[in-house]
């Protein structure tokens, strides 16, 4: 696979700083990052579906860690991309894999009705920003929590309200706003002690959902809220599923930062910042 572009996650931030030294295996010289869009140079033996020269994009699907994406070349299992329509650019391409599927499963998880109340936690991440569009696009009235100064960027994306997290307690917000709670909330970033808190919000019979796992779900059902800690699981079904909405109009790429691959360490520096917003992509 040749390589256009390639993705940043918060999880490659972690990687790098060595959280999952003693979870996954790697492999050194370390290649960071999964995320991709690029062109199919090369097939294994018995590869069917594509052929050489496809524009895809997706993760590699690699279960070891430093055989990743910003290089020049890499491989990527075929169950893992899909083609590329020619209406979704190489950079949003690239950023659409991790952070899509992601949003998407979580979005699936809350399954919303029509004016159903879903909180979206860090409304303004990579997740987020696929998060709020899938669940207004299910009809949910979406409340994006989100820090200072990103609350025009979060209803741009089609939040109803937006709660800014640095100017009060979130949760009496919520509660002052929504008495009789909010049916979902998804969160993509904060620790137990956080969402438990966070739960406190949701309705009887609402769900709750951690991309950290974070979400305590015997304590949860006590009190009749579905908790789900959502693990991605990347799939061509699903990637071509979201392509089909970006081509269609109805999922638009979120804010998205390029940095040329020398310059990829900025990118690193920019996860977890107060400036951090959307996607982070670097071209090759």
């Amino acid at each position: 696979m040749r390589v256009a572009a390639a993705s940043i996650n918060p999880f490659d931030n972690a990687v790098l700083k060595g959280y999952l030294k003693d979870r996954m295996e790697h492999r050194f010289p370390l290649i960071p990052c999964s995320d991709l869009a690029g062109t199919v140079d090369k097939l294994g033996a018995g590869v069917q579906g594509f052929a050489v020269g496809d524009s895809v994009f997706g993760v590699t699907g690699r279960m070891v860690l430093g055989e990743g994406t910003l290089a020049e070349l890499t491989t990527a299992s075929t169950g893992t991309i899909a083609k590329r329509p020619a209406s979704l650019s190489e950079i949003e391409a690239a950023a659409l894999p991790l952070a899509g599927v992601s949003a998407l499963q979580s979005v699936e998880a809350v399954a919303p009705k029509p004016n159903d109340v879903v909180v979206i936690v860090g409304a303004s991440g990579g997740i987020g920003s696929y998060a709020v569009q899938l669940a207004a696009l299910n009809g949910a009235r979406v409340i994006g929590v989100t820090s200072k100064g990103k609350t025009d960027y979060v209803k741009s994306l089609g939040a109803d309200e937006v709660i800014d997290r640095t100017a009060g307690d979130v949760v009496e917000m919520l509660k002052a706003r929504h008495p009789n709670g909010v049916a979902a909330i998804i969160d993509t970033g904060s620790d137990a002690a956080g969402l438990a808190r966070l739960s406190e919000a949701v309705r009887k019979g609402g769900t709750v959902t951690s991309m950290k796992g974070a979400a305590a779900i015997e304590d949860l059902a006590k009190r009749g809220i579905k908790g789900v800690n959502v693990g991605t699981q990347m799939t061509t079904d699903r990637l071509v599923h979201l392509a089909r909405l970006t081509a269609d109009g109805k999922l638009r790429a979120p804010h998205i930062q390029t940095f040329p691959l020398e310059r990829a360490g900025d990118g690193f520096d920019l996860i977890g910042q107060p400036a951090h917003l959307g996607k982070l992509v670097v071209t090759l």
